[in-house]
């Protein structure tokens, strides 16, 4: 506290940190949701902030560029994605997310792993899964807390998010890094992985729409989100800070840093045909969703070849399936994303 103070009170200190590299901006307005959301959610002030961001996803006529550590749509979330990918000119949907690798929330990675096929075919995301030795975040990671003594963490621990700044006029000096969700006991280390290096995991919720209007703050579109916690954050009526939003959202996306979700190529069509059948089945079943073969997987790029869409044509030309949960070793941690996969769907909403 006392060092938070010296630095809030040291003018070169705030000009070299903070003025220098600061974008002066349009409109911003901040929204927070009241207490009341919880103890009186038909008080409609009590959701201010979740109703505005809902709003301003629904609206959105070009481009939704979505970036958040869970990817767990609440039930009014998926209308509105919904209702978009209906749309004649359906706006793009682009999602950077957490894969099994990079985060410690495993409950909630095995309900988007689950419902991956919906994410796809009835809300058209493009889906990209941050990897747990993403260059960017490393890059970022080499200029954050310079001045640290600390001494290199375990492996198998997060520790840090791409949120962090990515060159040095915009390094935070003294930041703390407990890792993805802040400091937890062994309990909540991320599940070990084949490779070996420093683990990075993403912690971001931003939103940036139509290219114009960008959100940061602390909703995560999913359940609790939605009703239970408090949610609060800025929202920048401003084209420069959107697009710089936007170039850091859409980096996160590249192949150095992310595999892409995609559907797996069918083999034997007839076959793949009717095993999607009855994995479209299994899934809505809000208990025992037991079919092993699921919709999409995994991809990462073909050396030589430059980052495609899914959509298009030479998408599976250029990119090979890496598996359902790459990187990841098979640890007890992985069962449990396999178990909460199967029958875990009754508890979305306190995930």
């Amino acid at each position: 506290m006392y060092r938070a103070q010296q630095e809030a009170d040291d003018a070169g200190w705030l000009r070299a940190h903070v003025l220098d590299n600061s974008i002066r901006t349009e409109n911003v307005e901040f929204f927070s949701d009241l207490p009341a959301k919880t103890d009186k959610p038909q008080k409609k002030n009590a959701l201010q902030f979740t109703h505005h961001v809902m709003q301003m996803v629904a609206g959105a006529k070009q481009e939704v560029v979505l970036q958040t550590p869970y990817l767990v749509m609440s039930g009014r979330a998926r209308e509105i994605f919904e209702q978009l990918h209906e749309q004649t000119s359906a706006p793009r949907i682009v999602v950077s997310t957490n894969s099994l690798a990079s985060t410690d929330a495993f409950a909630v990675y095995a309900l988007s792993y689950k419902h991956r096929k919906l994410y796809l075919k009835d809300y058209g995301f493009e889906i990209y899964e941050m990897k747990p030795h993403a260059a960017d975040a490393a890059e970022a990671n080499a200029f954050v807390s310079t001045e640290s003594t600390s001494t290199e963490p375990d492996d198998d621990e997060p520790t840090d998010d791409t949120a962090a700044t990515r060159d040095s006029s915009n390094r935070f000096v003294h930041t703390e890094t407990h890792g993805l969700l802040g400091s937890h006991g062994k309990g909540r280390r991320p599940a070990p992985l084949l490779s070996e290096g420093r683990r990075f995991g993403l912690h971001a919720k931003s939103i940036v729409i139509d290219r114009s209007i960008a959100m940061v703050g602390s909703h995560n579109f999913d359940p609790r989100s939605d009703h239970y916690n408090t949610e609060a954050g800025v929202i920048i009526y401003d084209q420069r800070f959107a697009d710089q939003l936007r170039e850091s959202i859409m980096r996160d996306t590249l192949p150095e840093n992310a595999w892409v979700i995609a559907p797996k190529q069918a083999e034997v069509p007839v076959l793949s045909d009717i095993s999607q059948a009855i994995g479209s089945v299994s899934e809505q079943l809000p208990l025992f969703d037991l079919w092993p073969f699921r919709y999409a997987t995994s991809y990462d790029i073909k050396p030589g070849c430059q980052p495609l869409r899914v959509s298009d044509p030479g998408f599976f030309g250029c990119y090979v399936p890496v598996g359902d949960f790459p990187d990841s070793a098979a640890s007890p941690k992985l069962l449990y994303t396999l178990f909460m996969t199967a029958f875990g769907a009754g508890v979305t909403g306190v995930l």
